[in-house]
């Protein structure tokens, strides 16, 4: 898992020209871009890597400075609702995923269709630092990009998705169940009460072998 930055499937898109004067002018205005890359800082949003149609490559803006189609700016945590959780970050596209739309739960209640880009997705890879943080703990969350129909681009946790395939999904969730959130760490490694020897082809046995002796 790369540290920091990571590429990502490439987003044709616009960015709000407020974002490259520092919000002081540029405002309803736009240039087309590509997203190319993300960078992760802990408890700071993912921040997207840009390369503009005039040759300026631009780095670390936060989603709500891009839209694929112009439309009114929304707030940063409208976009979404998580910080990164560590800096060990990963980029991949659900194959199960790929040409799905979706409707997001947003902050405030209200539900808007998007179709599936690609994830993020976050973990702790350097054993020589104290993992301080939540990236591997039941605070966990994946990140899953969406192109809304509003224009703007999302990214948001699986609890505030509902997945619409025509084809599997013919009974769309309408309320929460009572889905809770799973916090059973799963190991086979210390609940085992058998013991092997030094046979290549290991046999099992009920006592460890030095307690036989």
């Amino acid at each position: 898992m790369p540290y920091l930055n990571h590429n990502t499937p490439n987003i044709t898109c616009f960015i709000r020209n407020e974002y490259l004067f520092n919000h002081e002018s540029g405002h309803g205005e736009y240039t087309p871009c590509n997203i190319h890359s993300v960078a992760s800082l802990e408890n700071r949003v993912p921040l997207f890597e840009a390369f503009l149609s005039n040759g300026v490559n631009w780095t670390r803006r936060p989603l709500s400075a891009f839209c694929w189609k112009p439309c009114d700016p929304l707030p940063l945590e409208e976009l979404l609702y998580w910080d990164c959780f560590s800096p060990y970050i990963d980029v991949s596209t659900r194959a199960r995923f790929r040409g799905l739309r979706a409707k997001l739960i947003t902050p405030s209640s209200t539900q808007v269709w998007g179709e599936y880009l690609f994830t993020l997705d976050w973990g702790w890879e350097n054993k020589g630092i104290l993992d301080t943080n939540f990236s591997e703990t039941s605070e966990h969350k994946c990140a899953h990009l969406f192109k809304m129909d509003s224009g703007h681009i999302c990214a948001y946790p699986n609890n505030r998705i509902i997945w619409h395939d025509k084809a599997w999904s013919d009974n769309p969730i309408t309320h929460n169940p009572g889905y809770k959130i799973d916090t059973t760490v799963y190991s086979v490694e210390n609940v085992k009460v058998c013991y092997t020897d030094d046979n290549y082809m290991t046999n099992f046995t009920e006592t460890p072998q030095d307690e036989k002796l």
